[in-house]
């Protein structure tokens, strides 16, 4: 009972502050002006979370692209590459999930429309970035011990993050634009197929990309 009203509460507090986000501007709004609208005392909403970034980026678990989970049992280089397609297309098709997409809009509006959350997004990419190139050197095995090798992984790494943040890119500027979900999807999956086509160009045959028992 004591968790469900602990997830009430967080509830409670997230669609309090993305209402006033929606109509104010994240940049205007205040914590303690959160607490008021979720009638709970500012001490709660610290409770719960550290910032508004955290109430806004709360959620990011259930749409993420999990990557780095997609690649754990990729074998060869082109399936690490068609399981980043697949993933990032997974996470596209939950976020436009007729229950999800009102809040997807209000989300994709208010994060273009706002430097300072754009600043925060940044470090949630190469945090992204950095899960993948260990799962990517815990993969190689011995080999990750070859300089040569690691700086190939590190490069993958970071064209496969840019790939991922160009797909998100145009998904947001769809649903900030409000365009039917199809059209959404469309522009989302065109921009993560073009790079990932361009991924499997360099890399669909490296061999470092390769599970060590492949």
């Amino acid at each position: 009972m004591r968790g469900r009203k602990r997830e009430r509460t967080r509830r409670a507090i997230a669609e309090a502050a993305f209402r006033l986000f929606a109509e104010e501007g994240f940049d205007a709004v205040t914590l303690t002006r959160i607490a008021a609208a979720a009638d709970v005392a500012p001490a709660t909403v610290f409770t719960h979370y550290a910032s508004k970034e955290d109430i806004f980026f709360g959620r990011r678990d259930e749409f993420e692209a999990g990557i780095a989970e997609a690649v754990a049992g990729a074998a060869t280089a082109a399936e690490v590459i068609d399981r980043v397609h697949r993933a990032c297309a997974d996470a596209f098709d939950a976020v436009l999930d007729e229950d999800s997409l009102p809040q997807a809009r209000t989300f994709s509006r208010i994060l273009l429309n706002s430097a300072s959350l754009r600043r925060s997004y940044l470090p949630l990419g190469q945090t992204r970035r950095e899960q993948l190139l260990e799962l990517l050197l815990e993969r190689a095995g011995e080999r990750a011990a070859a300089p040569e090798v690691r700086a190939e992984l590190e490069v993958f790494a970071s064209l496969t993050g840019a790939v991922r943040e160009l797909a998100f890119d145009a998904l947001h500027a769809a649903l900030a634009a409000d365009e039917p979900a199809e059209r959404v999807r469309e522009a989302a999956r065109t921009a993560l197929t073009h790079g990932c086509d361009r991924l499997a160009l360099a890399y669909a045959d490296a061999e470092f990309l390769n599970a060590a028992s492949a």
